[in-house]
């Protein structure tokens, strides 16, 4: 008789510990897919933000180039 219990607990503490184990990779595949999303998304902001940088410094180019050209 102690042989089968412990054989019962032993085969219970394997599977739920395997549940564990299953639920803490699907947490951090999950975290792991945010984090990717995430750095997508600062990535993206940040290449608009020197875009529009770019942007405004040839439209201040354009600019001081036609007021140079104003004669006074």
């Amino acid at each position: 008789m102690e042989n089968t219990s412990s054989v019962w607990d032993d085969a219970t503490a394997s599977s739920s510990s395997q549940c564990a184990d299953h639920q803490t990779m699907y947490l951090a595949n999950i975290r792991d897919l945010a984090l990717k999303v995430v750095y997508i998304v600062i990535g993206t902001v940040g290449v608009i933000d020197n875009l529009f940088v770019l942007f405004v410094f040839f439209c201040f180019i354009n600019v001081a180039d036609k007021v140079s050209q104003v004669n006074y």
